[in-house]
């Protein structure tokens, strides 16, 4: 058992300086890439304003289904 929480320890200790290397890397990559940065933001927002209508509809309905449900009841 203390070898198996041994293991998970170093490998834990491996990830983390595995990331660490790699977050300076990446920094270093990254600063001649404005063209792709504003592109891939143009993508996260389309696809959030994409995301917008449905989210809009079902809380329409919702609220329909709400008003519609009490006005039921209180006809009953």
């Amino acid at each position: 058992m203390k070898s198996k929480a041994n293991y998970i320890n170093a490998l834990i200790l491996v990830v983390v300086a595995t990331g660490t290397a790699l977050a300076a890397f990446i920094g270093d990559i990254s600063r001649g890439s404005g063209a792709l940065q504003t592109v891939f933001f143009a993508f996260v927002a389309a696809i959030i304003a994409i995301q917008v209508v449905p989210a809009m509809m079902l809380l329409g309905y919702l609220v329909k289904g709400l008003l519609t449900r009490s006005a039921k009841e209180s006809q009953q």
